[in-house]
């Protein structure tokens, strides 16, 4: 797993550590009994690295579709409009998944659906099901409502933690009955983007599509402390306690620990 700023929370995780149970954004001291007792490898964020190695997927990327909107750093969408007439889309997944592995050395997985919100779900079940090899077509309307009717929703993009309990309240569990819900009662209950959400997941386009990223109002880095430090001594006591604490951090995960 990878951890935060500071090495201060649980960012990133393999399979495995998922698997026992770790959270996303776990304070990495709460889980320090686990990371002996399974021997979790943990390492510090290294944000220029991911930064060159996203550009690196992202290029490869552009040399293969026509559209390319970027997403996140590890995320793109691909415009794949007339790509059927020369090859099948499942076909052209996997060349695209081969390229970025070839040329970069990072595996990917690649879900193809005709709405934003289906491709998510077509690449959450490329992940989840090895049989699939990491690629994942469901343009054929038959699939796409067995695999929703497999799925829990607070899978699909955009339902949150929140949501998810009140769809759940009302007895909406899976993406397939989501999908299914009356748009009507989905705008007036909760949101237009909830009902957005319902016919992107019935094969219905709604969301915008970027050739570029909106320009940051602002990018920031920042450290706070716990509480207002109004003293000398009070600001000297808290950076010492944080310098004792990255160096027990880094002993329990093996990692070396940097000079003073």
């Amino acid at each position: 797993m990878v951890l935060s700023n500071n090495d201060g929370c649980v960012v990133a995780r393999s399979k495995e550590a998922k698997a026992l149970g770790i959270k996303m954004g776990v304070p990495a001291h709460l889980i320090k009994r686990e990371i002996r007792h399974h021997r979790i490898q943990v390492f510090s964020s290294n944000y220029t690295l991911y930064g060159d190695m996203s550009r690196r997927v992202m290029t490869n990327l552009e040399a293969m579709a026509p559209r390319v909107d970027i997403y996140s750093i590890d995320e793109a969408f691909l415009d794949l409009t007339g790509i059927e007439q020369v090859v099948s889309f499942e076909a052209f997944g996997r060349q695209v998944k081969d390229a970025v592995y070839r040329n970069v050395g990072l595996p990917v997985c690649v879900g193809i659906a005709p709405t934003r919100t289906l491709a998510k779900l077509a690449n959450y079940a490329a992940k989840k099901y090895p049989a699939t090899g990491g690629v994942v077509d469901l343009t054929d309307t038959a699939r796409q409502r067995r695999l929703m009717a497999r799925v829990p929703m607070e899978e699909v993009w955009g339902v949150g933690r929140k949501l998810s309990a009140k769809l759940q309240a009302m007895g909406v569990t899976t993406a397939l009955q989501l999908a299914d819900t009356n748009l009507a009662t989905l705008r007036k209950r909760f949101s237009v983007v909830l009902e957005r959400t319902a016919r992107e997941l019935n094969g219905i386009s709604c969301l915008v599509w970027e050739d570029a990223p909106a320009p940051k109002k602002q990018i920031m880095c920042s450290r706070s402390f716990g509480q207002p430090i109004r003293t000398l001594p009070d600001l000297e006591a808290a950076v010492a306690h944080s310098v004792i604490f990255r160096r027990r951090l880094h002993q329990l995960i093996g990692l070396a620990v940097p000079s003073a």
